[in-house]
């Protein structure tokens, strides 16, 4: 095209004239079929006028435009003045009725504990990629006081991308600007089984029923949301085995947390112990095999037991703090130890392949099969 047409399109119905206002891309046709040299020429000296009138803050999009569909949104338009608050806000009602209510619980907290109060009364129109790479370089979470970590923070990241889009997408902005930042170098954290010795003094502080449930995670490597989805109709004691079916994630009754993870679980001796203990605590009218002794109801999520039981127990217990979730890792490396077959393992656990388990567990398998 001519170097004097910039920002100049011949359509089929007209001549398209381009240009940014207010950071948004703006398309316009003067309906002039095939234009003379003269009439494209006049049209080049209107979009200089626009521009200039652009620069000097004085452009009236109407009095250009009168039946612009886009000018008329503009003249009375919100979100030129919107804040990242409202933006997120929007982007929640336009897109949670699609997302699983697990997932917008996370979405909340990260909402709330770190881009609101960060980003919230930015204008969307005046965020840059260096709002978020300068607070990304220095963001700590607020319950340890250690770096966030780089799993959060791409979690962030995903989230103001997504809403970004949404605006872009209608228009309102040039570009995303999450295009241009990178996400964060994750480093998954290596397992940290307890030990024998270890297991033994966590479950010397628990009784009842929380012994119970903590000494079963502890023998079968369920995930904590399994333990508590585990119903009666579940349980095969003739045959030695558990159907893992349903998982308590965020309150709720869902599925497990992948097609894998939908198993039948063969109980190890000690886990057939405990289950059949527990099922004498419990009354036939509760579907539920794990309820909250406090109220012999079902536990509300796994937060509930975590804060309650979890936490004090192991701190009581003198024993190196780790998370509830390496229950589960000192199942797998204890197995692993007794020589058990890797393919087996990674059944129990519900990994999808042998290769999960191989990248999380190698260091526990014996040298010497």
């Amino acid at each position: 095209m001519d170097r004097k047409l910039t920002g100049i399109a011949i359509k089929p119905n007209g001549v398209q004239i381009s240009f940014t206002f207010n950071h948004i891309r703006c398309r316009e046709i003067i309906r002039v079929r095939s234009p003379t040299k003269t009439q494209l020429k006049e049209i080049v000296r209107k979009r200089d006028v626009i521009l200039y009138e652009i620069d000097m803050g004085k452009f009236d999009y109407l009095s250009h435009f009168p039946n612009s569909k886009l000018g008329l949104r503009l003249a009375g338009e919100i979100s030129l003045s919107s804040t990242i608050s409202e933006m997120i806000d929007d982007w929640f009602k336009r897109k949670q009725d699609n997302w699983e209510n697990s997932t917008t619980q996370g979405y909340i907290s990260k909402v709330n504990t770190h881009i609101l109060p960060i980003f919230g009364d930015i204008k969307v129109i005046d965020f840059k990629p260096n709002n978020y790479l300068d607070w990304a370089a220095t963001a700590k979470n607020k319950n340890t006081n250690k770096q966030l970590s780089g799993k959060s923070k791409n979690e962030i990241h995903s989230i103001l991308k997504a809403a970004f889009q949404l605006v872009f997408n209608n228009g309102d902005i040039d570009r995303n600007p999450f295009d241009r930042i990178e996400r964060a170098k994750h480093i998954k954290e290596e397992p940290e089984p307890f030990n024998a010795n270890e297991r033994e003094k966590i479950l010397a502080q628990m009784t009842g029923q929380i012994r119970n449930l903590y000494e079963f995670a502890f023998w079968t490597g369920l995930r904590t949301g399994e333990l508590l989805g585990l119903r009666k109709c579940d349980i095969d004691l003739e045959r030695k085995v558990i159907f893992v079916r349903k998982s308590i994630v965020k309150g709720r009754e869902k599925g497990t947390k992948s097609k894998s993870s939908e198993r039948t679980h063969q109980l190890h001796e000690q886990a057939l112990l405990v289950l059949k203990r527990q099922l004498d605590s419990v009354s036939d009218t509760h579907e539920r095999i794990f309820l909250n002794p406090r109220t012999m109801l079902p536990w509300r999520d796994d937060r509930q037991i975590y804060n309650q039981c979890w936490v004090p127990s192991v701190k009581k217990s003198g024993v190196k703090f780790r998370k509830q979730y390496n229950t589960r890792h000192t199942y797998a490396s204890t197995m692993l130890t007794e020589n058990k077959p890797i393919a087996w393992v990674a059944k129990q656990l519900g990994h999808s392949d042998i290769g999960m388990t191989l990248r999380t567990y190698a260091r526990w398998i014996p040298e010497n099969i």
